[in-house]
């Protein structure tokens, strides 16, 4: 392998590890906000989220919640990403120039509702 392949294969093991990281960090965060004190150890919640049909220390409670979490996180990073395709499509048509005009394309209450506040 080239140099260039093990850099990008490097970088993108670097990519992952860091969108696993950053998506453990949210699934955590929403977890310490709905079981407070009954949050267990990080390396339990990420052993049940790596492999949920093995056996777990967490409870059934802590099991929901964990997977609502990082179901709530997988429909954000899905919806960011039909939005993206959205725009790259839109932009390539000539129907926007910028994000802004997106935005103000398919979420027109947000962004008046925004310069009210302003």
């Amino acid at each position: 392998m080239d140099l260039f392949g093990a850099r990008q294969k490097q970088f993108l093991s670097f990519l992952i590890a860091d969108a696993e990281r950053e998506t453990l960090d949210c699934v955590l965060q929403g977890m310490r906000e709905v079981l407070g004190e009954e949050m267990l150890e990080e390396d339990a919640v990420r052993a049940y989220l790596y492999c949920p049909e093995k056996a777990t220390t967490l409870s059934a409670e802590q099991q929901i919640v964990a997977m609502d979490k990082l179901l709530e996180r997988a429909e954000v990073n899905f919806r960011m990403l039909c939005d993206l395709i959205r725009y790259q499509q839109l932009k390539e048509a000539g129907v926007v120039s910028s994000v802004e005009e997106f935005l103000w394309l398919i979420h027109p209450d947000d962004v008046r509702n925004e310069e009210d506040a302003d």
